[in-house]
């Protein structure tokens, strides 16, 4: 993440969406993206990642790195498209 993405969260939503895309041809990875809202509905990318296979230890580590760094405060809601990867990362102990 980039520190004005950090700053530029405190005035959103307490909403983070996280998904992720699938890149094709000569780059074949998959790009792990987190996005909020501020209150005009403008949407503000907060993190992102670019790793080589969507498992459950890579959302888990990218889960909470998020937590960590960029969303700290409680209250904050999470959606997400429910894959089981996003679900298990989710539910693991220590996962911030």
């Amino acid at each position: 993440t980039f520190k004005p993405c950090i700053n530029g969260f405190a005035y959103c939503k307490p909403i983070v969406q996280v998904d992720e895309t699938w890149q094709y041809e000569k780059y074949t990875r998959t790009l792990l993206l987190v996005v909020a809202q501020d209150k005009n509905n403008h949407i503000l990318p907060i993190t992102f990642a670019i790793i080589k296979g969507e498992t459950t230890n890579t959302w888990f580590f990218f889960l909470k790195n998020l937590r960590r760094h960029v969303t700290p405060q409680s209250g904050l809601c999470l959606i997400s498209d429910k894959h089981e990867s996003i679900k298990s990362a989710y539910n693991r102990e220590n996962n911030g």
